[in-house]
């Protein structure tokens, strides 16, 4: 339930946009805003890092309760838009997204560090894993029943506040209600030593993101970037592009992709369990999927760019069922990946890799977001009309 929190406002966000983008001035366009001012967001882990922490847990209340006012503030002004610089904004959503987006950020940096403490759970890191690709399914389980029932964006964004704080509801009991060693031990993320050997420990357990100790974390740390770059800013804001000539094809392929990304996050947990974490088996598989996901890529951003007459399958529904394919094999390699670097990555926890990793994310993802977002409106893919 926690790992459902993580990142639900913002898939919540293009997983509606089938239903705004045709209302709203920026039509297809408005996911390249997103993109840009969902990075925005990393204004809020940059705040925390340099101001006094507080009790970990407190942070992540926080965390927990902005996002629920995020999507419960979306709910009154999500239609509102406004004149900027000469031409009309829905300043409405985009307000909304901030709000969310800074939480979402924040949640890297607290999440994944409070989910590596439980040191006698290793489970709780894949749990948390398998719970962000959750938060896609949710939204897209909500996105199916509004098919369905026909209530508009206001009645969604409601529910999808109020799964946050069903969520909440379940922090508060894990931390609160979990008696084991692991969380009698753990209560902040810095904690104040009151002797020399605490503080030794302490100084030895966690180094800095740039030290010669972390060094050999590097390769990690690069290719957990490079997939948010992918995850959290080119595929959002190129897929729309890409799906455009096939009939629905953009929201079919999330809404398989968001079912299909929490069975490869669990699969990544089995596969790099206790027994299978050195086997030959277990690293092929990860270095296929590193190379799948990539494939996807260059497929989506191909999609994005070749002239109508040039897409394949065009317009048929066996292009829609081609689009869902790449689309579902690229999402869930990429969970299964992003799963299986964390996992890697936990027994190292008390020198703070998680945390480092975290940030590693953030990065990624906003250097993304400036370049897709550059892109996307300097290069504009061409129109796809259909007949």
């Amino acid at each position: 339930m926690l790992g459902v929190s993580a990142w639900i406002e913002t898939n919540a966000l293009f997983s509606e946009l089938w239903a705004v983008a045709p209302v709203l001035p920026e039509s297809w366009n408005l996911a390249s805003y997103l993109v840009v001012i969902i990075q925005l967001g990393n204004i809020a882990p940059l705040v925390y890092s340099y101001l006094p922490k507080p009790p970990l847990w407190i942070a992540m209340l926080i965390v927990l309760l902005s996002s629920g006012f995020s999507m419960f503030l979306a709910c009154g002004i999500w239609d509102i838009t406004a004149n900027v610089f000469g031409a009309e904004h829905s300043v409405g959503l985009l307000v909304a997204a901030f709000v969310a987006s800074m939480s979402d950020c924040l949640s890297n940096l607290v999440f994944w560090p409070y989910a590596g403490a439980f040191s006698s759970h290793p489970g709780y890191v894949a749990a948390l894993a398998t719970g962000e690709s959750l938060s896609s399914a949710a939204s897209a389980a909500v996105v199916a029943i509004q098919s369905a029932c026909g209530f508009n964006p206001t009645v969604y964004f409601a529910i999808i506040g109020s799964i946050v704080m069903f969520c909440t509801a379940g922090f508060f009991m894990l931390h609160f209600g979990y008696s084991g060693k692991a969380m009698h031990d753990f209560v902040r993320e810095d904690q104040t030593p009151d002797t020399p050997a605490s503080s030794s420990s302490a100084s030895q357990r966690e180094h800095s993101l740039f030290s010669r100790e972390s060094k050999r974390f590097l390769g990690f740390y690069l290719l957990i970037g490079w997939l948010s770059f992918v995850q959290n800013a080119l595929t959002p804001a190129f897929l729309p592009f890409a799906g455009r000539a096939y009939p629905s094809g953009y929201r079919l392929a999330q809404n398989v992709l968001f079912a299909f990304a929490p069975v490869a996050s669990m699969g990544a947990a089995w596969l790099l369990g206790t027994r299978y974490r050195k086997n030959c088996f277990v690293t092929s598989a990860e270095i296929g999927a590193v190379i799948l996901w990539n494939i996807e890529v260059f497929i989506t951003l191909y999609l994005s760019y070749a002239p109508p007459e040039d897409l394949p399958l065009a317009g048929k529904s066996s292009g829609t069922a081609f689009f869902t394919v790449i689309t579902v094999v690229g999402g869930g390699t990429i969970a299964f990946t992003k799963a299986a670097i964390m996992l890697r990555l936990k027994p190292y926890n008390e020198e703070g890799v998680l945390k480092h990793a975290g940030v590693c994310m953030q990065i990624g993802s906003l250097i993304g977001a400036v370049v897709c977002a550059l892109t996307a409106n300097l290069c504009k893919p061409p129109d796809y009309l259909t007949s």
